[in-house]
């Protein structure tokens, strides 16, 4: 019994551990590189990367993964709260923002289809 859960701690903390190392490579990145693009999507694509590559075993990935996908609406609700200091700008440019979302929505959404009716052929 003892030993399964330190192998479940080792394999938490191994998945926890490369993930973090992503997202510091991703940010080291955009540190050197000063583009305005952030250091977590640079690291992961280097994760993509990893995985694809086969560089890194999902099975490495998987239990810290698996974890945060499961509590991932958690991670909004700070976002939706900052939302409350921005009440007044978002009541001024409320149009504005629906526009452009569901314009950028549809064009994703076409845009994948085509992309994906063109290679599933």
């Amino acid at each position: 019994m003892k030993k399964n859960i330190f192998i479940t701690v080792g394999q938490l903390a191994r998945s926890a551990g490369i993930l973090l190392l992503f997202l510091y490579l991703g940010r080291g990145i955009q540190y050197i590189s000063h583009l305005p693009i952030p250091g977590s999507i640079f690291g992961l694509l280097l994760l993509f990367l990893g995985l694809n590559l086969r560089l890194v075993p999902l099975y490495y990935v998987l239990p810290t993964g698996s974890f945060l996908l499961n509590y991932i609406t958690l991670f909004f609700v700070p976002v939706g709260v900052g939302l409350l200091q921005y009440s007044e700008l978002l009541s001024t440019h409320w149009l504005t923002i629906i526009v452009s979302s569901v314009i950028s929505t549809v064009a994703t959404l076409i845009s994948v289809g085509w992309l994906y009716q063109r290679f599933s052929k």
